[in-house]
């Protein structure tokens, strides 16, 4: 009897033991293949086709030349916003007032770019932590304007009051409010001795190009190196004008008939923008004439033309890789479109240098050409708008 009932407790015991062993192994291994769910098919993407942003938004082009910042100032009327990369990445913005005293306090502390945690700290000492939206992709410039919405809207009471909106966080009955128009100025620092400033002004000089009359307001954007002016690039916002002037590198204007058949400018040109794409002119153009790629051209094509588009070609790049500077401008177009002639004709960047090679690839480059012609700007942006 004794024998029997140890037997029955030594079964309990190793029953109970098998419930505790087996039974997370058994849970997990459900947890991880739920019943009836597949895993997620694979997304071919097409060879041969370069793939674009959706119209209006920026790349990853335009976040990899953001990421190589090192500091964004930006100044409003009533306070000025400094932004700081960590090494590790993180993104601080100290706000402070005309005097220096500090206002408050931002971090975005980059962990997976899903769970990001946003810490706002006021003046009162006041801290609001809250997770980032996946939509607003964190740079130093988004982080200053976040930092002044949540001080303009003191929102450090509580997460509750709050809400995502246009890709910031906002106190839920705080009024509709357009930060850009706000902002006065922005530089842009890099560790290398560049500094972009663009600056929000009335245009004084309304003649630069000839018979076109530029007025209301113009964001000047003046590239420097080691305090040594390199470049200017004008947006005039009324006139949706772009005008350029790099001495010895580019110069050139842009107007809504060069992009009629185009839609338009395809987004908005901020100055966080104006200061990468002057950076981005300066940057691609000077490294372009360095490494020659002048010299290859065949001669024979229009030389204005040359000078814009075919020089930012190397002999082994398909396509017009080499001309996506930014992505989300208006260059972008025009080379998704050539790119993609080029994969449906079979042609190559050979056919730059072999003159009339075939129709369907001249067809393809004089195209881009076209899409790309800009108007010729004689004058000079310097000393225009100081």
């Amino acid at each position: 009897m004794n024998t029997n009932r140890e037997r029955l407790i030594a079964w309990g015991v190793c029953l109970t033991l098998g419930v505790l062993l087996v039974g997370p192994w058994w849970t997990t291994r459900v947890r991880a293949n739920p019943t009836g769910q597949t895993a997620p098919a694979v997304r071919q993407a097409p060879i041969g086709q370069r793939l674009a942003s959706r119209p209006g938004e920026k790349g990853a082009t335009y976040y990899a030349l953001e990421a190589q910042t090192a500091r964004v100032t930006m100044r409003f009327a009533d306070a000025v916003a400094v932004g700081e990369r960590t090494f590790e990445g993180d993104l601080i913005t100290t706000l402070s007032d005309a005097a220096g005293n500090q206002l408050a306090r931002f971090k975005a502390d980059r962990i997976d770019g899903v769970n990001d945690v946003l810490r706002y700290t006021g003046s009162a000492g006041n801290t609001l932590q809250v997770f980032s939206e996946p939509s607003a992709r964190p740079t130093l410039d988004w982080a200053n304007h976040q930092a002044y919405s949540l001080w303009k809207d003191k929102a450090d009471a509580g997460a509750a009051s709050l809400e995502w909106r246009d890709k910031l966080i906002r106190r839920k009955d705080a009024p509709k409010r357009d930060f850009q128009k706000d902002l006065l100025e922005l530089r842009t620092d890099w560790a290398n001795g560049m500094t972009a400033r663009t600056v929000r002004k009335q245009a004084q000089n309304r003649d630069l190009i000839a018979g076109r009359k530029l007025q209301g307001e113009v964001f000047v954007s003046h590239l420097t190196r080691d305090g040594v002016e390199i470049g200017i690039v004008n947006w005039f916002p009324d006139n949706q004008v772009l005008i350029w002037d790099l001495p010895g590198l580019t110069k050139g204007y842009i107007a809504p008939e060069h992009l009629k058949d185009y839609g338009g400018w395809p987004f908005a040109p901020d100055m966080a923008w104006m200061n990468l794409q002057v950076s981005a002119f300066h940057h691609y153009k000077t490294e372009l004439v360095q490494k020659g790629f002048v010299a290859k051209i065949d001669r024979r094509w229009p030389a204005r033309a040359l000078q814009f588009f075919a020089p930012t070609l190397a002999a082994n790049e398909p396509g017009c890789d080499g001309l996506h500077w930014l992505d989300g401008t208006i260059y972008r177009f025009c080379c998704d479109v050539h790119d993609a002639c080029y994969s449906q004709n079979g042609c190559s960047s050979k056919s730059w240098w072999q003159f009339w090679s075939s129709w369907r690839c001249d067809f393809c480059n004089a195209w881009v050409i076209d899409c790309f012609l800009s108007g010729a700007f004689e004058g000079s942006l310097r000393g225009v708008e100081k």
